[in-house]
């Protein structure tokens, strides 16, 4: 039945009838709760080329978000991530051009609403003043941005997916201008702060340090308690080990939880001296000589939250390996001194 289903909107999304392609959205994702799991990643894969090459912007736009909800219900993004990626970056490209000709020519109106009759008004607006050629491409991005923003974000859940993105604070530069245009650009530059590499992690007062590999952490609240747990079970670090039950949370989820408040672990600045806000993610550590570098300094006050992963990923922080004194000494050497943080 399901891959049936999957075969119709295949079809129907290469076809010219956008109210049946956009009616069997919801039937499709309902099926997909409920059918086997091998068959999430072939349904995927069968998808995507029809998805890069449907004639119609807003039908394409959508149908990448039920495949991204076929994803998160887990399948594997494939040939999915290099469509969805570069229809994504086409609609920023186009958001941006949007909202100038809006400044420019919209009467001093808000920014329309994704709705129908916005989306309508809009472009006879801009239509009246750049020429329909110029102005429907632009009403198209604007409309269609945030379903290729969600679809990225389910193929970002998957390490093989992030390793496509290429230039990671290029795409945040793009969106994070974005971020109150729309909740999925939010979603994404949340998604955006994952990074699956190693962490050259120094602790100032011991002046010691790690290799460490970090991945699926998508903020700081999450690096914190796992980097704790990772420090002080390798003896790298003093101290009591964060609950297990924090631990496995952040790890594992569930997400929600009831648990009581998380406790702060460090301070925590990267090699420039710029203090990591818990709000922050992996990705905003600065890179320096090749390494993102963090510095772990006693924490300044008790500060608590509750246990929970922006994301349903499996968060992986290890210690893979102790720094040398010498070369603690030697990247020490990168980093401001404390009364400079």
């Amino acid at each position: 039945m399901f891959v049936q289903q999957v075969q119709r909107f295949h079809q129907l999304i290469l076809g010219q009838d956008v109210n049946s392609a956009l009616a069997a959205v919801a039937p499709l994702v309902q099926a997909a709760r409920l059918a086997p799991a091998h068959e999430l990643t072939p349904a995927v894969t069968h998808l995507a080329p029809a998805i890069g090459a449907a004639p119609i912007p807003f039908v394409a736009a959508t149908a990448a978000t039920a495949a991204g909800a076929l994803v998160e219900l887990g399948g594997s993004p494939g040939p999915l991530t290099r469509i969805v990626l570069e229809r994504l970056g086409s609609a920023l490209t186009g958001t941006h051009s949007f909202i100038d000709a809006w400044m420019a020519h919209g009467g001093g109106r808000p920014l329309p609403e994704r709705t129908q009759m916005d989306i309508t008004v809009a472009t006879g607006l801009l239509a009246s003043q750049l020429g329909p050629d110029r102005a429907m491409p632009l009403v198209a991005a604007w409309r269609d941005a945030p379903h290729w923003a969600l679809a990225a974000v389910a193929c970002l859940h998957h390490a093989e997916a992030r390793a496509q993105l290429g230039d990671r604070a290029a795409w945040t530069a793009q969106v994070d201008p974005l971020h109150s245009a729309a909740p999925a650009f939010m979603r994404l530059i949340l998604a955006l702060r994952i990074v699956d590499e190693h962490l050259l992690v120094l602790h100032r007062p011991t002046r010691r340090g790690a290799m460490v590999f970090v991945s699926g952490v998508a903020d700081n609240f999450q690096l914190q308690t796992l980097l704790a747990d990772a420090l002080i079970g390798a003896g790298l670090v003093q101290g009591k080990r964060p609950d297990a039950r924090w631990v496995s949370a952040f790890q594992h989820g569930p997400d929600g939880t009831v648990l009581e408040h998380v406790d702060d672990s460090f301070h925590l600045t990267d090699a420039t001296g710029a203090t990591m806000r818990n709000e922050a993610g992996p990705a905003d550590i600065a890179v320096v000589s090749g390494s993102r570098i963090l510095v772990l300094d006693d924490a300044r006050y008790s500060r608590h939250w509750r246990p929970g992963r922006r994301f349903p990923i499996t968060a992986q922080v290890r210690v893979d390996r102790i720094l040398t004194q010498e070369e603690v000494e030697a990247w020490l050497g990168y980093v401001p001194p404390t009364s400079a943080v």
